[in-house]
């Protein structure tokens, strides 16, 4: 039965169902209703009638609607009825209240507070705001917590969506490695810098915003021979470590390294015949910019842009020129696997004047006790980038002893075997030393100690 209801006898009934008890409705059957172009109330009338549920609404329920519906619950039926007219419906006592959102919100509105444990409430509530229509969700800085006003329907969807939203985001650990290497010294890594797909990643849109730089991949192939190489030369002084930092970050957030100083550069503006020289400051060495993106598969997409810049005193100007080398890079890695971004070379010109005390000094002469020299040198600055996926309350240390360790007792037949085989020929292949794949963590490590030791003194050997 449809009861038509004016406004001062709606909000006198508003009252008392607010006061009342509450209680869910439940259909007795199925509905089955065909209408075409027929008045809203007469439709809600139709499926009280056929349902026996009681039905009560206002002055905004109004409108025509065409509706064909065969055998669907009643609620279903409800539903579908009110939301294509913007409407919507609270049970009360066993009697369905159907009005316009913003009554049932006034007069039978839930208010709930959600508190958040991982996800940031103003980043999560715009999000919301998508599922649920109007104004009765707001976000909580303080408590960092959503707050909610609206019908039971509308806070079942908060909570699912919720459900999804606020859970615990798994971290990025980067391990970088940044190295000064003399140009000389490169060859003998035997790398030509080229921009690649790595063999098992997807293509995702690498370039190079500059012909100086290139990456490799470290997972395959030549890797023992690539790392002994690179660590010879630091053992040798010709190559230097800048720095070896660890950033943490969370997927599709960017995190970012800079190794440098604040260059002043003055800059000169002429107005109405008037010159004002101001100083502003440019940020001069090594930046590293990593935005890591996690699929479900634990690849992770790592989005690279790295920058060497060096400052230049341009004597006639009084002035730095700052010259930068850039690289950007977007590729597709299993955790663990190691990146390699090189060919950003550095030039320098030094300038070196040396005298006789006194003899320098003397008239016409004085130049023959004087020297000056420029030398010119070219460092490459390369970049090993290595990222794991760390669970959320677990540190890197432990999960990149879980990662060594993993790697150490290789399934057989699996790929981490493979790699773990050819690794090794390849360590036998420079050393001649036999590798025992049943040694012990400790045992392993100590032989690829020695392993290493011994590319060095071969690596003085032939430059001596």
């Amino acid at each position: 039965m449809t009861f038509d209801i004016r406004p001062l006898q709606a909000l006198v009934l508003a009252f008392l169902l607010v006061i009342g008890s509450f209680s869910t409705c439940v259909a007795a059957e199925n509905v089955s209703l065909t209408i075409q172009k027929g008045d809203i109330r007469d439709v809600l009338a139709a499926l009280s009638a056929i349902s026996g549920q009681s039905i009560v609404t206002d002055d905004s329920v109004k409108g025509t609607i065409s509706i064909d519906l065969e055998n669907v619950p009643f609620t279903t039926a409800l539903d579908l009825v009110t939301r294509s007219k913007g409407l919507a419906y609270k049970t009360v006592s066993n009697v369905i209240v159907v009005s316009s959102y913003e009554n049932i919100n006034k007069f039978f509105g839930n208010v709930g507070v959600y508190k958040l444990q991982y996800a940031k409430a103003s980043e999560v509530l715009d999000t919301l705001k998508t599922i649920i229509k109007g104004d009765g969700l707001s976000a909580d800085a303080v408590t960092n917590s959503i707050v909610f006003t609206g019908n039971g329907g509308e806070e079942a969807k908060l909570r699912d969506a919720l459900t999804l939203l606020d859970v615990a985001t798994k971290q990025v650990t980067l391990e970088a490695k940044i190295i000064a290497i003399s140009v000389e010294d490169e060859k003998n890594l035997g790398v030509t810098w080229d921009w690649t797909v790595l063999p098992q990643s997807e293509d995702t849109g690498s370039s190079s915003s500059s012909k100086y730089g290139g990456i490799i991949d470290l997972s395959h192939g030549y890797t023992a021979r690539f790392q002994a190489t690179v660590n010879a030369l630091i053992t040798n002084g010709k190559a230097k470590i800048l720095a070896t930092p660890r950033i943490i970050t969370i997927p599709g957030k960017a995190a970012s390294i800079f190794i440098g100083d604040h260059i002043p550069v003055l800059t000169d503006k002429i107005e109405n015949g008037t010159t004002t020289t101001t100083t502003s400051y440019v940020d001069a060495g090594i930046k590293l910019s990593y935005t890591p993106i996690v699929s479900d598969d634990g690849y992770i997409t790592s989005v690279v842009h790295t920058e060497v810049s060096t400052p230049t005193l341009v004597s006639e100007l009084k002035n730095y020129k700052i010259t930068s080398r850039t690289a950007d890079t977007n590729v597709r890695m299993r955790n663990g696997e190691t990146l390699v971004i090189g060919g950003l070379i550095n030039e320098e010109e030094q300038k070196s004047f040396k005298s006789i005390p006194f003899l320098s000094n003397i008239p016409l002469l004085g130049e023959l006790f004087k020297s000056r020299s420029t030398t010119k040198s070219k460092t490459e600055v390369m970049m090993i980038l290595t990222p794991y996926i760390t669970n959320a309350g677990e540190s890197p240390a432990i999960y990149n002893d879980k990662v060594k360790n993993a790697s150490l007792t290789a399934v057989p037949g699996s790929q981490e075997e493979e790699e773990a085989k050819r690794i090794k020929r390849e360590e036998q292949s420079i050393s001649g030393e036999k590798v025992d794949a049943s040694l012990s963590p400790v045992k392993k490590e100590t032989m690829r100690q020695r392993f290493d030791a011994r590319i060095a003194e071969q690596q003085t050997n032939e430059n001596s």
